[in-house]
């Protein structure tokens, strides 16, 4: 008897998350995700490769990622991190509710934005946070060398849908990627 999981957890192949070193930048496609519900296709519609993952509808909001600083971000450097996401055109229970957005870097405390997906253009590819971006600093010294971080709208308890990521993307503050 096969089991199936109902949420999808992230896919480790190093295709999925790309470094360009010469923009110091980091792009991580949906599949390296962690997605609560994404293992069910009735919530969730996960690309194979690395293609887009497309929120069908669900309650509980709660796409996260981890990445080794070690291996990626540079230490001392402040860093912007965004969703690439697109709304389609039937989305629904976005409303006047926001999302948050999440990073933490090691063992140090967590950094919030929130952002509003309803007020954005249905069809068209668009950032979150969109205005103030999320920003943070790798220090000099961490005691854990991973970096957390996620979007999440799991307060309110209404059913939303029509999300699409495309990607999470990981760049230095003073530079737009």
């Amino acid at each position: 008897m096969t089991s199936r999981q109902s949420h999808y957890k992230a896919d480790d192949s190093p295709t999925l998350v790309n470094y360009d070193k010469d923009n110091d930048t980091l792009r991580i496609k949906p599949r390296a995700l962690n997605i609560i519900w994404g293992g069910d296709p009735r919530y969730w519609r996960i690309s194979q490769g690395a293609g887009s993952a497309e929120l069908l509808q669900v309650s509980w909001l709660e796409v996260t990622g981890q990445v080794d600083l070690s291996k990626f971000l540079k230490k001392g450097k402040e860093y912007k991190l965004k969703f690439v996401v697109e709304l389609r055109p039937d989305n629904f229970g976005w409303g006047d509710f926001p999302v948050y957005l999440m990073v933490r870097v090691g063992l140090d405390r967590r950094i919030w934005k929130k952002d509003f997906l309803k007020s954005k253009c249905s069809g068209e590819i668009f950032e979150v946070p969109a205005e103030q971006h999320l920003t943070f600093r790798v220090p000099d010294r961490v005691r854990d060398e991973k970096l957390s971080f996620g979007l999440y709208e799991i307060w309110k308890g209404r059913w939303k849908g029509g999300l699409v990521i495309h990607e999470v993307i990981i760049a230095p503050a003073a530079h737009h990627a």
